[in-house]
Formats: C-alpha cells, structure tokens, sequence
C-alpha cells in the first residue's frame, strides 16, 4: 500500500494511492472503521501498530461494493510529507560504493550517520530554496526506511520485522559549506539542514508491498533529462544493517526515519530547476528550485563561506 498524508480544510488527511486514483484514507476509516482512533495521522496509525494494509484494503474493498469510492477521491492534494513531523531523521553519508570513489574519501568500518531536522522537510511538488549567497548546492536521492515500532539492539536478521516501509529522500546538501566544515570536523548537519533541505515523498510504500528494496533500479531528472542512474544493489550497508545499526546505540522510535544515502553522478542545482528522483516500486518525487526569498542577515552576502557577521559591541 502507497500511504500519503495531504491537506484538506487546514487539516491533515492520510491517502492511499492507488492505480488510479488517490482515496481519503481518514475520511475512508471514519465511514468504515468508525471505532478506529488513529486515522488522522499516518504516525499515529504506525505507533498504533495496526495491519493497515489489511484494514485499508477492507476500507476500499466496502467503498467500492458499495459504490461509493468516487465520493472518496481526491482530485488534486495538498501534498504534505509523508510524515509531517517525524521523531528523528537520520541519514548516511558515503554508503555508496560510486559516491565513495567519486569523493575520494577513506572508508571508515561503520555506517557515518547524522541527523536531518524535520523542520526541513518539504512535500513532493514543494520548492528547494537556495540560500542567499553563492552556493554550490547538489541534490542526492536517497532512499529511505521508515521504522514500525520502538526497537533496540536489532540483529540485521531482525531488522526486517521493524521496518514500515520506504520513502524518497533528497538530502540537499551545500557543498562549499560542507567543505568549510569538514576542516572543523563538522562536515554534514550543517551543510544539511538549511531551510527546506529534506525534501521527502511522495508516499510511503509499505514493506507488505515492498519487503526487500536492495535491487531497485534509481534515476534523477534535471529538467526532464536523466543526469544519473544506479542501483540500491550499490549500497555498502543495506537498511537492515543499518537499522540494526541505529538500534544498537540509539533508542529507535516508530515512525523515525533513516535516509540511506546516495549514488555516484552530478547532482548540482541551480535556481529554476525540476528535480524528479524515481525509485522503482516506489515513485517519483519532484521539487522545484527556486532563489532565495530573503536575506540571511547574520551570513555575508558576498561570499560562499566565511564567519558570521557578529554585531558590534
């Protein structure tokens, strides 16, 4: 099952897409499964645990034998993130073997992970905004799992168990300030976390329709043309490694997220682009990128790195 969350009269609604269409999910359940209390939320609906893909389909089932799926429809969403305000995001960076090389980096024996903030996020169909000053800033498509439930010290033969499903992550990352970073020894949750830098979606697709995702073919568009293309198969460690991973040195929580990095190719973006990331058996996300809408008054305009401009005293 493909799992959305979307806004409809300045609340959010969870939907279901299907071949055809997109249904309301919410709206489905209350008709349906009236004593169901988690449907508003698609994190609620994961902490609560249930077999959504079951009781989905016995929503749609009902609707559709009653005849009253087209009164369910949604014509054109809202998008939102799939889950709005995760509790963590976490992502890899160099879990590619192509990305590895192409950095000229040593590889380290453990997974590099740092954190994305959710207030970053930004819906399928949302805008990427560049920061006000010159920038090299790439995308990188990634994909990503989505954790069913509270775990701790998973084994990777476990992980698999733990696991909701998976999503599209682009972990925008600003590379001159990365780099700047990287003499500080801070090189990624800087440069990865300006403002609308977590473009994620469109959906969750559930591990019930896709339980294995380490062979599924990868494709970024850059204004309609492919700019690269690779494989899951490419990763260093799988997401069950990686979740079992996490799990050991960190409480992972239901509805968290672990973004697991991306692939070899050119990833630069510039104002004015449409950036579509497909991954097979999943989807296709797609962002605008547009120029800065405002001044960053404490950055220096002029410059792609540098200190902060401190006041004075």
């Amino acid at each position: 099952m493909k799992l959305l969350t979307f806004q409809a009269d300045n609340e959010s609604h969870v939907g279901v897409a299907l071949a055809d269409r997109i249904i309301d999910l919410t709206r489905a359940l209350h008709f349906t499964h009236a004593d169901l209390r988690c449907s508003d939320s698609l994190l609620a609906i994961i902490q609560a645990g249930i077999d959504i893909d079951q009781i989905g389909a016995e929503s749609i089932d009902r609707l559709s034998q009653a005849r009253k799926l087209a009164d369910y429809t949604v014509t054109a969403p809202k998008w939102l993130p799939p889950i709005p305000r995760p509790p963590k995001i976490l992502a890899l960076a160099l879990n590619s073997r192509g990305h590895l090389e192409e950095s000229r980096l040593n590889f380290f024996d453990e997974p590099i992970i740092f954190a994305k903030y959710a207030c970053n996020l930004v819906a399928h169909e949302g805008d990427i905004e560049l920061p006000p000053f010159p920038q090299v800033v790439d995308e990188e498509h990634e994909l990503a799992l989505v954790v069913s439930r509270d775990c701790r010290h998973l084994r990777p033969s476990q992980a698999r168990d733990y696991i909701f499903g998976y999503t599209i992550c682009n972990d925008v990352s600003a590379r001159d300030r990365q780099r700047e970073r990287l003499k500080m020894g801070q090189p990624y949750s800087y440069a990865k976390n300006f403002a609308t830098f977590c473009p994620m979606g469109p959906w969750i697709v559930t591990s019930q329709e896709l339980p294995d995702p380490r062979e599924l073919k990868v494709q970024v568009r850059v204004n309609g043309e492919v700019r690269r293309e690779s494989s899951t198969a490419d990763m260093i460690f799988d997401p069950f490694e990686v979740l079992s991973y996490c799990s050991d040195y960190t409480a992972m929580e239901a509805g968290d997220v672990i973004s697991l990095g991306t692939y070899a190719g050119n990833k630069r973006l510039v104002a004015g682009d449409v950036v579509e990331m497909e991954t097979e058996r999943i989807g296709v996300l797609r962002n605008r990128v547009v120029a800065a809408r405002a001044p960053w008054p404490n950055f220096a305009a002029e410059t792609s790195t540098g200190p902060l401009v401190k006041q004075q005293r």
